[in-house]
């Protein structure tokens, strides 16, 4: 059990320019770090700690010698970090860690070691880390003291002064995404003008004036992902061609588009380019069950050595993390369904991959389940997908069952990779389902449309459905069957119940919510305006929604016992949504076990919590789909 509970080491592993360091992001405690290592030796040279509990959200190498990283916070494990838009700068070997740019400026709220700089009320993002100027890197800023709705401005910042030359700026307000040319001239600027719509402009070089891909009105169908090396075209991830999308390529001087890739189920996962720094898309990597990656017919070199190293891996994915600035060492990671991953260093000249590291090497793949994608036509006609995770030598047949919806639940989906709780259970003879209802992500704009303000609907539907699948096919014991979800999936996990109450045998509810109108009144991305559009869009626009899709509305319907698991802490989903369970539970006398920490916050953080909740969880389990309950 110790070995799930244990936390990964290290992630997002990065080369530096010229191949000779190798950064990664550590927690320590609670703590943001940067640890830097030699290569190939991996002896550590450099590195850096925060303070308290702040982040790294994202870093990159700016030069040789030097990082730029965004600093956050995180509600918990089962939230993103949530960038604060500060910037901080520091040398590989972990000396003269700097402030940027950002609210606190010298206020010392990040910590003694950082040098102070002007206060600037801005939130900022690197868009270019400039690895050949070690004196700049170009950045995406929003003033925050104008309110929500400031325009982005895209400027060059001076690494040693913290000042801003302004090269651009945004047509409209809203979260934006700029894509540079080779010279670092802003060329696209994709805007979210609500919570699910994008607005997309270009501009010519030498240009100031932003041109709308769309008329007036419309939104983007297509976003622009790099430029062809020559110059001459531009790659687009676009649904022009249906409500799934494809990658595209756009000429310049015509305006003329041709596919280069598309799958019939599912939308461009991501692409994969070139080796050299600005590089241009060699293959597009799609995922309706286990990821297929398609090697384009556009006669680029590099595109033979990428398949070199996908047939050097068979049954594994193979993704390119990071390159050295003259694009011979590349930084290769491997995947597959039982094991965390492997990183590589690769050299395209000797065509030989040594081996680095391995992620969560404690774990055996040899001990662990098969994840099996399965694809299954819900109630209305619609094809939903998913994974079936067995337990290690199974036959798959007549299973205890667990149904695990994912959170989100917007923006995310259950991916063929090794899953950490899947795992556990199966590792202990359950049979794990994950479904990818309506409004995941990934498998064409009809489908994620449909799951807008349907979180107690459709989405439910869709979970009950793949779950009486099982059931028919003899895959899963129907007298044995138990839900456990957290945050969405926490929701999920009580209202699939509630809809289906002769269904489950147990219901696992973690860091959930359960109360939709307390929810809205509660919850931390209420405070914004953007949080507002996103709950009225996408989860309720009223109050007769919000009771209609709310578990603890028909909880009397409930039959099967719950375990509830929260955070006192927990902001996203506040602890106020596990206490009016509780409530609704003690009303109707139903049976239920509470297992709460006081130091947690959106998910259990600490490896100690999460042994306590994972022993819980499996005893819970073991009392309700015993073979003779």
């Amino acid at each position: 059990m110790e070995s799930f509970a244990k936390k990964l080491p290290f992630s997002d592993l990065k080369l530096s320019p010229d191949g000779s360091k190798l950064a990664a992001l550590v927690t320590v405690s609670r703590s943001g770090a940067i640890l830097v290592l030699s290569v190939p030796e991996l002896k550590q040279v450099g590195g850096v700690r925060l303070d308290g509990e702040q982040q790294f959200v994202r870093y990159s190498w700016a030069s040789d010698t030097q990082l730029v990283a965004e600093l956050g916070v995180r509600e918990g494990p089962l939230a993103p970090i949530d960038s604060t838009g500060e910037l901080v700068a520091v040398n590989a070997d972990g000396s003269n860690l700097r402030y940027l740019l950002g609210q606190s400026g010298s206020s010392g709220k990040i910590g003694s070691r950082l040098g102070s700089k002007t206060r600037k009320r801005a939130f900022a993002t690197v868009i270019d880390p400039l690895i050949d100027d070690p004196d700049h890197v170009i950045v995406a800023t929003r003033e925050i003291n104008t309110g929500e709705y400031s325009k982005t401005v895209l400027s060059k910042l001076n690494l040693k002064t913290s000042r801003l030359e302004e090269l651009a700026t945004a047509p409209v307000a809203g979260q934006t995404r700029f894509l540079l040319d080779r010279d670092g001239q802003p060329r696209y600027v994709s805007v979210g003008v609500d919570s699910f719509a994008v607005r997309t402009w270009q501009r010519a070089p030498g240009q100031k004036e932003w041109q709308p891909l769309e008329k007036e009105g419309e939104f983007s169908k297509s976003l622009p992902l790099a430029l062809a090396e020559d110059g001459k075209a531009v790659f687009l991830d676009s649904r022009e061609f249906g409500t799934r999308s494809c990658l595209v390529r756009q000429a310049l001087d015509t305006g003329e588009r041709s596919k280069l890739a598309c799958h019939p189920q599912v939308d461009l996962d991501h692409v994969m380019t070139s080796f050299k720094p600005h590089g241009e898309p060699i293959a597009a990597v799609f995922q309706a069950g286990k990821p297929e990656t398609t090697l384009l017919a556009t006669g680029h070199p590099d595109i033979q050595v990428l398949k070199l190293l996908k047939d050097a891996f068979p049954g594994k994915q193979v993704e390119i993390v990071s390159k050295t600035r003259d694009g011979v060492r590349l930084l290769v990671f491997t995947y597959d369904d039982r094991t965390i991953g492997d990183y590589y260093l690769f050299n395209t000249k000797t065509q030989g991959a040594d081996f680095l590291v391995a992620v969560g090497d404690w774990l055996d793949p040899e001990l662990m389940g098969e994840r099996r994608p399965i694809a299954v036509k819900a109630r209305d006609g619609s094809t939903v997908h998913g994974y079936l995770t067995l337990p290690p030598g199974s036959d798959g047949k007549n299973l205890p069952l667990v149904v695990n919806p994912h959170g989100g639940p917007f923006d995310t989906r259950d991916r063929w990779a090794f899953d950490s709780d899947p795992q556990m259970l199966a590792t202990r003879g359950y049979a794990v389902l994950q479904v990818n209802f309506r409004g995941s992500e990934g498998y064409g704009f009809d489908f994620e449309r449909q799951g807008r303000r349907a979180w107690g609907t459709t989405m439910i539907d869709d979970i009950n459905d793949v779950t009486k699948w099982l059931i028919e096919k003899g895959h899963a014991d129907a007298k044995r069957v138990c839900i456990f979800g957290a945050s969405y999936g926490g929701f999920a996990s009580l209202m699939s119940a509630v809809r289906e109450p002769d269904l489950y045998r147990c219901v696992i509810a973690e860091a959930g919510i359960y109360d939709l109108k307390l929810w809205r009144s509660d919850v931390d991305f209420i405070e914004t305006d953007s949080g507002k559009r996103y709950f009225d869009e996408g989860v309720a626009a009223n109050e007769d929604e919000m009771r209609a899709q709310s578990p603890l509305t028909t909880i009397d319907r409930l039959k099967a016992p719950v375990l509830i698991i929260h955070g006192e802490l927990d902001r996203r989903a506040p602890l106020t949504q596990a206490k009016a369970l509780r409530r609704a539970l003690d009303a109707k006398k139903h049976p239920y076990e509470w297992l709460v920490k006081s130091d947690e916050r959106h998910g259990f953080f600490t490896e100690e919590n999460v042994l306590i909740r994972d022993k819980a969880v499996l005893e819970f389990l073991g009392k309700h789909l015993a073979s003779q309950p």
